[in-house]
């Protein structure tokens, strides 16, 4: 008998490659990357208005606090997290203010300069808190006349200095009305008695509201004079 033939089985290049990659990862090879998480510098400043810092306000990221603004208004901290990641942030203000109700996204991503000797910054976050009440005063100024009341709302609450001024100061939620008014019919000669009362209205702002009213004396006439009456021509009578 002759000897049994050998058989050789060739495969395609490209079907050797896929069957490679195959056993490969089936054998544990090389992974995809896993994401790296990094530790990020975070400050938050609290305001009740631009510039106007606020103290107690707590800060939570992803519904963690994180800290309490002190009475600059800031809260420093670090959250980790994969770069690029975003942070739901919320904060809850103190009494007397109110909160945005929508959380804030805050971005970790690492600030790159060109300048290599430049100080690395953090990152920032502004947290708003709007007071539920404003502060307005309200000016009254005369042309110098003095003593005069000042109502709001038909209710006396200041009078005119010698200089003819007078200053009151409220408390007020935004969009509250205030009708202020000066009574002048205690001087009978001041003209006008009863000027017609200006309305002011609280904006979302402290605010100051003038209201400038000059008056006018008027001089009372003099009585007539009455006329004397004239003698009668004295009638001589001759007596022999």
């Amino acid at each position: 008998m002759s000897p049994a033939k050998k058989t050789s089985t060739f495969l395609p290049v490209s079907l050797v490659s896929i069957v490679t990659a195959l056993a490969s990862i089936g054998c544990g090879g090389p992974q995809l990357p896993q994401q790296q998480t990094a530790t990020f510098s975070v400050t938050f400043t609290a305001e009740s208005d631009p510039g106007q810092a606020l103290e107690g306000v707590v800060v939570k990221a992803n519904g963690r606090e994180v800290g309490r603004s002190d009475p600059f208004g800031l809260v420093q901290t670090m959250l980790r997290g994969p770069e690029g990641a975003g942070v739901a942030i919320t904060h809850e203000c103190p009494d007397g203010y109110v909160q945005p109700t929508a959380p804030q996204t805050l971005r970790l991503h690492t600030f790159r300069s060109l300048d290599e000797n430049a100080v690395r910054g953090g990152l920032s976050m502004t947290l708003p808190c709007v007071p539920t009440e404003r502060r307005v005063a309200f000016v009254v100024r005369t042309n110098g006349k003095a003593n005069l009341p000042v109502k709001i709302d038909g209710e006396e609450v200041a009078r005119t200095n010698a200089a003819g001024f007078a200053y009151v100061v409220r408390n007020a939620a935004p969009g509250s009305s205030f009708r202020v008014s000066i009574d002048a019919s205690a001087d009978s000669t001041l003209r006008p008695q009863n000027p017609p009362p200006q309305q002011f209205t609280v904006g979302a702002r402290d605010d100051v509201f003038v209201l400038t009213q000059d008056f006018q004396v008027e001089t009372p006439r003099a009585a007539p004079r009455r006329r004397r009456p004239r003698p009668e021509p004295i009638r001589i009578i001759r007596i022999n």
